[in-house]
């Protein structure tokens, strides 16, 4: 996605790590570098993320579990 960007690029294995970190700790959304990082705040605090929270709401519970 950033390739011909000049920009700091987290290692693939740091990525990785983070995104198996994410998992084992259940979390919903991962950020797994840095960059990425500095960006979660403001995902979790949006309208994108608010409007996610309130249509699972019209899931039903056995649906969402299956997921």
């Amino acid at each position: 996605m950033n390739r011909g960007f000049e920009m700091p690029k987290a290692p693939p294995e740091t990525a990785a790590a983070g995104i198996f970190d994410g998992l084992e700790n259940g979390e919903e959304d991962i950020f797994p570098d840095p960059m990425s990082k500095s960006l979660a705040e403001g995902w979790r605090k949006g309208a994108v993320k608010s409007l996610e929270r309130e249509f699972a709401a019209f899931v039903p519970q056995a649906a969402a579990n299956a997921a």
